[in-house]
């Protein structure tokens, strides 16, 4: 019993002595492990310490077989080998063990490993196997074991294990690279910074984490999206990745935003010095990097920036997609302009363009946008509305015609716009062009201009002649080439404008014989004066049945009186056509009509001019007296009752023809006269001028006033407003272009280059017009704008036709005692000489019927028998229809 108490009390004792025998074994292999097998740092710098270490060995073994008489220098030699390794294990073997040890606990989560416990301790040497140290004391390769079940198993995962490994301190100038090759182990070695495999490895992250980002993975969702790099290229030192694939499998990329999207994110965080060009398969995104200059790079990266710039001009709209797509390039490699855009496609969605004002500020932004990028060519719209809208913009050079035409339409657009601004919201002014006329400019360039357009107002009021007016103004400053003609419908809001030849600088008077001298002459027998051609096409014509009397002013010079003479011209060289009572108070440019036979009273004395005014007076009164008595509005009435045969002419009486007064310079007649008696005539002259004007229609009574100064506080405001055809002949001061023609228009005329007789005109039916007055001189005279040809003077023109229709020219004695011309018809007249047409010296008497300023001489019909009468009676005309 006592021996076998005592084998117990020392079995303790033999297990402690056993353990410490296996601990020095285990010591002892560990020391000579390291020593002679895993101490791969280099000692002093030169040699691998365990390569030193066999070094040392194999020479003391020598040396102790050779010498070993020299046992004790030996021993000490050997003693101190055995004592520095020994201590350098001790040094160095912890430390080992406590990187390890740091290493998987770093390392243990993310790779699956077990935990280590007080009661159940790891050997991490089975999961972490370091197969090199850095110094001696730090990992510098790893092969860490990675269970199927850890967190970075899986390829997007893999991330966790390697910056869990990333995490332990790092020498400077240093990084890990991993490799994943072997299933379920990670391989982990430390390398300097300039090492490939280093920055490769940063860029595959880099690239991961971003394709993570951009195809999040949805939750209970197994979707794999890791990137595989299959291509590197070495640039400028470094290896870039030029070629990777996504494999997304499932995963939704319809959404054309979301590709999008997916580009741009990894062209800003994947910058490798190349542009990425991308290509989406189904379930595949390949994603492959060319140099910027190839021409793939510059279409995509001219497609980024075209659509990145039409983006920014278009208002988004919440749920609406905008798609940019360049659909066709300049594919020739020779072409100075390869890889540039000609077609550029924008898919507007469902954004609401249907109103033209959205379309068109959308052209006009994108134009402007587009000018800065490409300011070679000229893009062309076309719309088109389906469930998805588009607009389709197609490039031609500049100097196109189209592209022409298409600047053309912008700028008159936008000067239509400017002038007539509409508040958003309100319907806009609109510019159609109809039709163009080409041509060639002095620069070799083509030249496109309209020559009908459509200009529609909106909500701008176009029933203001003001406001027609300062379109018609403004379209005619747009161009010098030609003139416009307008036509205005005002119930619609719209005009219509053609493209007519400029208004002439000069026109001569027609010959007779000419289309143009019979057109003038019968529509004189209409009561229509024809002054001459109206800018924008067609005639200034004054028609005195709608607008009885006129007012005629210019300054001295500028063609007032030849404005004159082609009222007048028409009865001088037909006196069928009407009569003129004819005041002249300056007695200067009309002292010679009374030679003609139309001009049955002359006036130029004040006196004169107030008898005068009273006869025309009374021949009114007396034409008014004719209507009541057989019931009609006016004369023209009453003449085709009569022809209808509805009414039979008694007593003698006869239809009159038009009566003009002719008055020339009426402001310095009616001006305010320092001697009473004259005075009171110009007053009663005035309130008989007033009363004319109020009834000169029906009765075709007609006023013809000319003026320098046509003052209404000389005419007499009345007076004035009724003298309703304006004509404004040359440039006009501001005043005088109020007075003349209530207006400013008179001073749009340039003080110098303005032709002679260029006029400005207005009667409440069409408003202002501008026209060149044709010339026609009183004598025959060189063509003052060309010399080489001769213009017959109105004298001798009506002289000749006087002859032609059986007139003879006669001297009479005037009040000088001198003689007068006078044409007369020889075969109607029994006297042997016709008495001096001469101005009355005193009043005449209204009461009577026979006049005192011609004797009685019937003329003939144009064709037929001559009509009786008296040439000083009003009704010497007899029954003639005159319009």
């Amino acid at each position: 019993m006592s021996a076998a108490r005592t084998r117990r009390r020392a079995a303790p004792a033999r297990r402690a002595t056993a353990s410490t025998g296996t601990s020095v074994a285990t010591h002892i292999r560990t020391w000579l492990a390291f020593s002679l097998g895993r101490d791969r740092s280099r000692a002093f710098g030169v040699l691998p310490h365990v390569l030193l270490n066999w070094l040392v060995l194999l020479a003391l073994g020598g040396t102790w077989y050779l010498a070993w008489t020299a046992w004790k220098i030996l021993a000490g030699v050997t003693a101190a080998a055995l004592l520095y390794t020994a201590g350098r294990a001790a040094r160095v073997l912890p430390r080992q063990r406590r990187a390890r040890a740091d290493l998987y606990g770093r390392v243990q989560k993310p790779c699956g490993l077990p935990a280590p416990t007080t009661t159940r301790p790891v050997n991490e040497a089975q999961y972490i196997r370091i197969t090199r140290w850095h110094r001696s004391t730090r990992v510098a390769a790893a092969r860490i074991m990675v269970s199927p079940s850890a967190p970075a198993a899986q390829v997007r995962t893999h991330w966790q294990a390697e910056k869990a490994v990333e995490a332990a301190p790092t020498p400077p100038a240093m990084g890990w690279v991993f490799d994943w090759a072997s299933p379920g182990a990670l391989s982990a070695e430390l390398v300097t910074d300039s090492d490939p495999r280093l920055q490769r490895m940063q860029d595959e992250r880099w690239i991961l984490t971003v394709i993570g980002q951009l195809f999040p993975t949805p939750r209970n969702v197994d979707v794999d999206t890791t990137p595989t790099i299959s291509t590197w290229e070495t640039r400028d030192g470094r290896d870039v990745p030029t070629a990777i694939s996504v494999a997304f499998g499932a995963y939704d990329v319809s959404q054309r935003a979301f590709r999008e999207n997916v580009e741009r994110v990894f062209d800003a965080q994947v910058d490798r010095g190349h542009v990425w060009i991308y290509s989406w398969e189904p379930g595949t995104l390949t994603i492959e990097g060319v140099p910027a200059s190839s021409p793939r790079a510059i279409r995509k990266q001219g497609n980024r920036h075209i659509a990145d710039l039409i983006s920014a001009q278009i208002p988004a709209r919440q749920g609406n997609a905008l798609a940019v797509d360049i659909t066709r390039w300049i594919d020739d490699p020779d072409h100075p302009k390869a890889n540039t855009p000609v077609e550029i496609t924008i898919s507007l969605g469902t954004l609401d363009v249907a109103a033209p004002e959205l379309r068109t500020r959308i052209e006009r932004t994108l134009d402007t946008a587009l000018a800065k990028t490409l300011p070679d060519r000229t893009w062309l719209p076309e719309w088109t509305f389906s469930h998805t809208n588009q607009l389709i913009l197609a490039a031609v050079p500049n100097q196109h015609p189209r592209a022409v035409r298409k600047r053309e339409t912008s700028r008159l657009q936008a000067v239509v716009e400017q002038k007539f601004p509409v508040k958003r919201g309100q319907p806009p002014v609109e510019v159609a062009i109809h039709t163009w006329s080409s041509h060639q400019g002095t620069d070799g360039n083509p030249v496109e201009r309209p020559e009908t357009f459509t200009v529609t107002f909106g909500s701008v009021d176009v029933t203001k002649s003001e406001t027609r007016d300062a379109f018609e103004q403004h379209a005619d400053s747009l161009t010098d080439s030609n003139d416009w003609h307008y036509e205005w419908d005002k119930a619609n809001g719209r005009v219509d404008v053609e493209a007519v030849p400029k208004l002439a600088t000069q026109v001569a008077f027609p010959e007779p014989g000419t289309p143009e001298f019979d057109t003038y002459i019968a529509l004189a027998r209409k009561g229509v004066i024809r002054f001459g051609p109206a800018k924008g096409g067609g005639y200034l014509d004054w028609d005195m049945r709608a607008f009885p009397h006129a007012l005629i002013g210019g300054v001295t010079g500028a063609g007032k009186s030849v404005a004159l003479s082609l009222i007048l011209f028409p009865a001088l060289y037909d006196p069928t056509i009407c009569q003129f009572i004819i005041c002249d108070p300056k007695r200067t440019d009309f002292t010679w009509t009374p030679e003609f036979p139309c001009v049955v009273r002359f006036a130029a004395t004040d006196e004169e001019i107030h008898g005068a005014i009273q006869h025309f007076h009374g021949e009114m009164d007396k034409r008014q007296s004719l209507l009541n008595k057989y019931g009609r509005r006016n004369l023209q009435l009453l003449r085709d009752a009569v022809a209808r045969g509805e009414i039979t002419l008694r007593d003698g009486d006869m239809i009159p023809g038009r009566l003009i007064l002719f008055f020339d310079e009426i402001a310095d007649y009616l001006a305010k006269s320092t001697n009473k008696e004259i005075e009171e005539l110009k007053d009663e002259a005035r309130g008989l001028l007033e009363s004319v004007a109020r009834l000169g229609r029906a009765l075709e009574t007609n006023i013809a006033a000319a003026a320098q100064k046509p003052d209404g506080k000389i005419l007499g405001m009345q007076l004035r407003t009724n003298l309703v055809f304006r004509l404004g002949v040359g440039p006009l001061d501001q005043y005088l272009s109020q007075q003349v023609l209530n207006s400013d228009h008179g001073t749009r005329f340039p003080e110098q280059g303005t032709p002679k007789g260029r006029s400005w005109a207005h009667d409440p039916k069409d408003g202002y017009r501008q026209a060149q007055v044709m010339f026609l001189p009183d004598d025959t005279m060189p063509l003052p704008w060309d010399p080489t040809i001769t213009i017959q003077g109105a004298k001798d023109l009506a002289r000749a036709h006087l002859a032609e229709l059986g007139f003879a020219q006669v001297l009479v004695p005037n009040s000088d005692g001198g003689q007068d011309p006078r044409w007369v018809r020889p075969d109607l007249t029994d006297e042997p000489e016709p008495a001096p047409v001469v101005a009355d010296p005193s009043p005449p008497d209204l009461s009577k019927d026979t006049p005192t300023d011609r004797p009685a001489r019937p003329l003939p019909e144009a064709d037929g028998p001559p009509p009786p009468g008296d040439l000083a009676d009003p009704n010497w005309l007899g029954d003639f229809d005159f319009g």
